[in-house]
């Protein structure tokens, strides 16, 4: 039943909208005080600059719902600020589309061209349209919403170039209720005849003819596996893909498979066997061992009670350690893999600024088509 307890279990974009507000919060007052007390920047020993690889094939990118606050012009200076070459542009549904008029953009021509020039002039290139949602909601009315968001992405990804999208595969409910029903267990025959139905009632059917919608229009799906979906492991993936078509693929967000106890690396190589790793996240997870130890990794806890929980969302570098992200970047180009990691960020321990700096950091120190030294 639900509650007014309710209230005390936020979801996780509500806490991290509350978590962002108060560490920038903080770190104005910080900044304030240096300037007043008279702080210099400690000067460098030598003046870096980069050595890259003339055509690089992965890019750096941002998901920009962390950064919703901000002017379609201000996110692209902070993205060249940061050396980034790449955007994920929410486009509706949960990542919300603060930078993304669909509807306007589909029906001018003349507009839409002049939104991808703002991009192509500051050579950042629109890596995916994500809408991530639940079309096989059991409440018919918000599934039929949540669709129309997705096709209407892929229109926009087929009418700009981009032709990628990515969002997640939905979970469906019982057939009676009208809330989704993730089942994670076949330890009693209603549960296996639940996940039956699920599948070859709703699932397969509605995404066969996603599938052949995104066909005609030479556009990819990738859907990111994450708890509550129905596909939130490789297996649920490929099942999806087999039986629907192959426009299906992956968006690779780490984070959520890392929930699993998965070694990255091995998922890479599966996904680029199978041909179907199309987009990717930058994320990652901090694994709190004593509470592995003791509640495993699925864990409902309260997201803003860290002490207790199994694992928190981090920074890249601040989960797994860099020699992880080594492994996965030599893995990726050793599967072909080149397209881009997007970085999203959604750690309570930084800011949204200063997290995706760090992730930058990160994945400039790692990436194998580039370098930084100095004079």
């Amino acid at each position: 039943m639900l509650t007014k307890n309710r209230a005390s279990l936020e979801s996780r974009r509500a806490f991290l909208k509350g978590t962002a507000e108060k560490l920038t919060a903080a770190m104005l007052v910080a900044e304030g005080a240096r300037a007043v007390i008279g702080f210099a920047a400690p000067a460098q020993a030598g003046q870096p600059h980069e050595v890259r690889s003339d055509s690089p094939k992965l890019k750096i990118g941002v998901f920009d719902p962390a950064f919703s606050d901000l002017s379609l012009d201000q996110l692209i200076e902070m993205i060249k600020e940061f050396g980034i070459q790449a955007v994920e542009i929410g486009s509706g549904n949960d990542p919300g589309n603060a930078h993304c008029d669909l509807d306007g953009l589909l029906a001018d021509d003349s507009r839409r061209r002049a939104y991808m020039q703002q991009f192509e002039k500051n050579n950042i290139m629109v890596s995916a349209f994500s809408c991530h949602g639940n079309p096989v909601h059991p409440d018919t009315e918000r599934a039929k919403r949540e669709d129309a968001v997705y096709r209407k992405s892929i229109d926009l990804a087929a009418k700009t170039g981009v032709n990628h999208i990515n969002c997640f595969s939905g979970c469906p409910g019982d057939g009676t209720g009208k809330h989704p029903n993730w089942v994670t267990t076949l330890e009693t025959d209603e549960f296996v005849d639940i996940l039956k139905w699920q599948w070859d009632s709703v699932l397969i059917p509605y995404w066969k003819d996603l599938n052949a919608y995104a066909q005609q229009r030479n556009v990819k799906v990738g859907l990111e596996m994450d708890g509550g979906c129905s596909v939130f492991n490789v297996a649920t993936l490929l099942k999806l893909r087999h039986a629907a078509g192959e426009q299906i693929g992956a968006n690779l967000d780490l984070s959520g498979l890392f929930q699993l106890g998965v070694d990255a690396v091995a998922v890479v190589k599966k996904l680029g066997e199978e041909g179907c790793l199309y987009h990717m996240h930058g994320k990652d997870i901090m694994l709190d061992a004593e509470n592995v130890a003791v509640n495993g990794l699925v864990d409902l806890t309260p997201y803003e009670d860290i002490p207790h929980r199994s694992w928190s969302y981090g920074d890249i570098g601040y989960g797994h350690d860099l020699g992880v992200w080594k492994d996965i970047v030599e893995e990726l180009k050793a599967v072909g893999y080149e397209h881009v990691i997007s970085l999203e960020h959604e750690s309570p321990f930084t800011t949204a600024r200063v997290g995706v700096a760090k992730s930058v950091q990160a994945l400039d120190e790692i990436l194998l088509d580039r370098a930084t030294v100095r004079s």
